[in-house]
This record gives C-alpha cells, sequence and structure tokens, in this order.
C-alpha cells in the first residue's frame, strides 16, 4: 500500500464521519457554511490540541480550560500595558505554570488526574481574584480590532490555531523530545529502563498544554475585548470530545495533529450547525454524546478486529514453522 493510501486508512473512520456530519448540516440548512463554523470555535481546537499532547504522554490535564479562563483575566488585566504585550504575558505565565505542573507530577508521583483536578480549582479560583469576581473589558477597545483584521484569508485567532496544530505535528513526529512523549505513553517502564527522562517528558508535555490553554483564551479575550470569572468552563468538555472523537487514545502512545484537527472540525461543525438551526444547547450536548460513544467503539470494534487479525498471522507462522 502507498504511503498516502495508508495515511488515509489511518484517518479513515476521522473522514468519514466528518463528511457524513458537513453532509447532515447542509441537508438540515442549506444555508450552513463550514469555515464560519470552525472559525467561530478555533480556541476549541488549541485547547483540544494541549489536551491532546498530554495524553498521548500517557497523562491527563484537566486544568486546561482553568488556564484558558486565568489567561483570559491576565490578558484584560494587563491590557492597559497594550493588548499584545499583555497577551505575551499571559501564553509566558501559562507555560510556566504548566511546566511547574508537569514537573510537580513527575517529583512527587502524582497522578495527574488527580493532580489537575485540584489545580482546575485552583487556577480557577485565581481567576476570580484577578478579576475580583466581575467581568471585565479592556480599557481601550479599539486595540481590538488588530485581532479582527485578516491576514490573506486567516483571522489572527486562526492562523494562531494553524501555526500551533502544524507545529505541535512537526514537534511530536520529527523531534527526539516528541517521540519520547509516544514513548512514555505508549509503555512507560520501557521507556523510562531505555533512557527516556520521565520529568523532562512531563514538564514538556504539561508546558505545552498550559501554552496552549493560554493561547486560546488570550486569544479569545483579546478578541471579544472582555474576561470573567466563569468563561470557558465548558472548553474541558468539548476539548476532551474532539480528542476522542479525532482518534486520540486516552491509553497514550497514540494519535497525532491530525487526529486533533479532524476531532475539532467535526465537533465544531455539529455545535455551530445545531445551534444554526436553533437547537437547545442540551440537544446538542447530547448528540455529540451519542457521537463520541459510536465513534469510540468503533473504533474500539476496528482495533479488536486488527489484533484478532495480527495474532491469527503470528499463529500460522508459528505453525508453519513447526
Amino acid at each position: 500500500m502507498s504511503s498516502v493510501g495508508a495515511w488515509f486508512k489511518r484517518y479513515l473512520l476521522q473522514f468519514v464521519v466528518l463528511i457524513l456530519v458537513v453532509g447532515s448540516m447542509y441537508a438540515m440548512n442549506p444555508k450552513f457554511h463550514v469555515e464560519t463554523s470552525i472559525e467561530r470555535l478555533i480556541p476549541l481546537g488549541v485547547i483540544a490540541a494541549g489536551l491532546a499532547v498530554t495524553m498521548i504522554a500517557g497523562e491527563f490535564d484537566l486544568s486546561i480550560a482553568s488556564m484558558a479562563a486565568f489567561s483570559g483575566a491576565i490578558t484584560v488585566s494587563l491590557s492597559g500595558l497594550g493588548l499584545l504585550f499583555a497577551v505575551f504575558i499571559a501564553i509566558v505565565v501559562g507555560i510556566l505554570l504548566g511546566m511547574l505542573q508537569g514537573w510537580a507530577i513527575a517529583k512527587l508521583g502524582i497522578n495527574s488526574l488527580v493532580f489537575t483536578v485540584g489545580t482546575l480549582i485552583l487556577i480557577r479560583g485565581m481567576t476570580w481574584l484577578v478579576l475580583n469576581g466581575l467581568a471585565v473589558r479592556v480599557q481601550d477597545i479599539t486595540a481590538t480590532d488588530m485581532f479582527r483584521s485578516k491576514i490573506l484569508f486567516l483571522s489572527p485567532l486562526s492562523l494562531a490555531a494553524l501555526v500551533i496544530i502544524v507545529g505541535l505535528g512537526i514537534f511530536l513526529s520529527r523531534t527526539r523530545w516528541g517521540r519520547e512523549l509516544y514513548a512514555l505513553g505508549g509503555g512507560r517502564h520501557e521507556a523510562i529502563a531505555a533512557g527516556v527522562r520521565y520529568k523532562r517528558g512531563m514538564i514538556v508535555a504539561f508546558g505545552i498544554s498550559g501554552g496552549c490553554g493560554a493561547v486560546g483564551g488570550a486569544l479569545v479575550s483579546a478578541l471579544g475585548g472582555s474576561a470573567a470569572p466563569d468563561a470557558l468552563e465548558v472548553m474541558l468538555v468539548s476539548a476532551l470530545s474532539a480528542v476522542l472523537v479525532g482518534g486520540i487514545s486516552l491509553a497514550g502512545g497514540r494519535g497525532t495533529m491530525v487526529n486533533v484537527f479532524l476531532g475539532f472540525a467535526i465537533i465544531a461543525i455539529l455545535s455551530a450547525g445545531l445551534a444554526g438551526l436553533g437547537t437547545k444547547a442540551f440537544v446538542s450536548e447530547l448528540f455529540i454524546g451519542v457521537l463520541l460513544l459510536v465513534v469510540v467503539l468503533f473504533d474500539y470494534f476496528l482495533g479488536f478486529i486488527s489484533e484478532r487479525d495480527r495474532r491469527n498471522k503470528l499463529r500460522k507462522l508459528a505453525a508453519a514453522a513447526a
């Protein structure tokens, strides 16, 4: 099989689901626009990318949506110093907090799921403190105009998301540190025995996750010109749905940024399409939940068949050798 054919086979399920979702939305609403739907939920793609990196490393960052809200609060609070400077500071803070989380998880040997439940609450509390419990707007609303401009046909938010997803894809597949994250997720004890540095991997994975959360939150606040303590709370569930629908494994060690992009596109188009039809929020969540279950179960079924065929081939080879 050619490399192109193998590539399409690898992502066949997600491509089929994406085509079905797009076709269904157009059938129900001929005025539906795919590009507008994706543009509205670009922050979801960035946050999903960060979450996916920790999952590939065999960990889980529950705090990423809180990190996004906290970064948005920093952006708005520091907007008087210049909006671009405020966005930069917010992203740096997010990366450093993420790296600190990764260091603590590796140093203390705490399960990341348990640890980030605590930091989810802690960082959300920090957001309330920064904003004093109130929704806050930037001092100079005209400063947000730069984030509404177009570079070719892409908004700054879309361009940032594209650069991050492509950059992470190259990092994971082409660099030693990226391949080490796959090794840690696929077989931690074997990877460590082979010389992979566990602490460094955790710092890198959670630093990326914190940075992605910060980019999503900072740019959303910069674009909207405001931040609120309870902003982006639903992003965690949506991002998790996107990465699972896209094919990122909860077990770790499997998945790429192509999976993230496809999963994000599916969830974004489905959510925006149903909202455009006037569907209530709980109905959209129901559709996404059903879709998530169907895709995960079907993916498991395909994996089971593939593993069964592999074992049968090994038995035949063993029998032939005997």
